[in-house]
């Protein structure tokens, strides 16, 4: 009896082991990354951008206007992705995105609020307080919080969904936030 429980244990521990709910199947983050002077590379926060094509095509301009969230699901949905809303307050919803290549639904955050800075300020204080692994995305007035996963991985979701074309992609690292450069930005 202790044989079979240990054995189930590890068994669960080993299945749970170097995955994530954002992991997308066939994908390989070097695919999407190289260092800054351009030689391919991995994910390594702080040291890495997106390649030129992950956004070519789309427009990387600042949109000049406040957004709302069916600004987030519109560009979801031009992407192929599936959105369903969930609204919480006038200010905040719930966006689940499905069909993105990953396992179970993906459920993104998005506050709305005053400003670009406040949309910035928002995202930069929610992922220092849930830390390492925790990413999200800022356009305009958004900020858009994302469920934690590796680096690896929301580099994957993010460029393949181009999601770091439609906002400035932040992930919170040990001890600080990185933004991945090569997608959307905004001063």
């Amino acid at each position: 009896m202790l044989r079979e429980c240990v054995l189930a244990l590890v068994s669960a521990a080993a299945l749970g082991c170097g995955s994530s709910e954002l992991h997308v199947a066939g994908a390989s983050s070097s695919q999407y990354v190289q260092t800054f002077d351009g030689r391919p590379s991995s994910v390594e926060l702080g040291a890495v951008r997106l390649r030129p094509e992950v956004c070519r095509g789309v427009d990387l301009h600042p949109p000049g206007r406040p957004l709302d969230a069916d600004d987030f699901v519109a560009f979801a949905k031009s992407q192929g992705l599936e959105a369903r809303i969930v609204q919480a307050r006038q200010d905040l919803v719930f966006v689940d995105i499905t069909n993105a290549g990953t396992a179970a639904p993906i459920r993104f955050r998005v506050a709305v609020t005053q400003s670009p800075g406040a949309a910035g300020h928002e995202l930069h204080t929610a992922l220092l307080q849930r830390g390492e692994g925790t990413w999200g995305l800022h356009r305009s007035n958004l900020a858009v919080l994302a469920p934690p996963a590796p680096a690896d991985d929301i580099v994957v979701l993010a460029a393949k969904a181009r999601l770091a074309c439609w906002g400035v992609l932040m992930i919170a690292g040990h001890d600080d936030n990185f933004v991945v450069a090569g997608g959307y930005t905004e001063l």
